[in-house]
């Protein structure tokens, strides 16, 4: 993974020991201000994150995760009425109640829940 760190010291150069070795890191300001250096490389974020300069003269970017996790869905055709999917949702393996998929929006919330489309079904008209 690769992680990102900061600096707010302009551009920068440090060195941390890396498995034994003395690596020089170069951190760079692209305003005077604001360094930055990334790598992928597991063992020099250690030595990064355990260095004596870690936390005061720079630190880890604080970075959402954009990995999404792909969801798939099970397209099901076929199904044209509401009264369909609802039978269609209360047969195995989904085996749902009456009660459970009783209106549109109950069927609509228990497709999503199994990743289900049905393909030939209109969808409900929010108000």
């Amino acid at each position: 993974m690769n992680k990102i760190y900061q600096t707010r010291l302009g551009n920068l150069s440090t060195s941390v020991v890396v498995n034994g070795v003395p690596r020089r890191i170069q951190f760079r300001a692209w305003d005077g201000v604001n360094g930055l250096f990334s790598t992928e490389d597991e063992a020099l974020q250690q030595a990064l994150e355990q260095s004596r300069g870690y936390g005061r003269r720079f630190v880890l970017m604080e970075i959402p995760d954009t990995r999404v996790e792909q969801e798939t869905y099970q397209l099901v055709p076929g199904i044209r009425s509401w009264q369909a999917a609802r039978d269609y949702l209360r047969q195995e393996p989904y085996g749902l109640s009456d009660e459970e998929v009783s209106t549109p929006a109950l069927i609509e919330q228990a497709a999503e829940r199994f990743h289900l489309v049905f393909t030939q079904l209109k969808k409900r008209k929010r108000r």
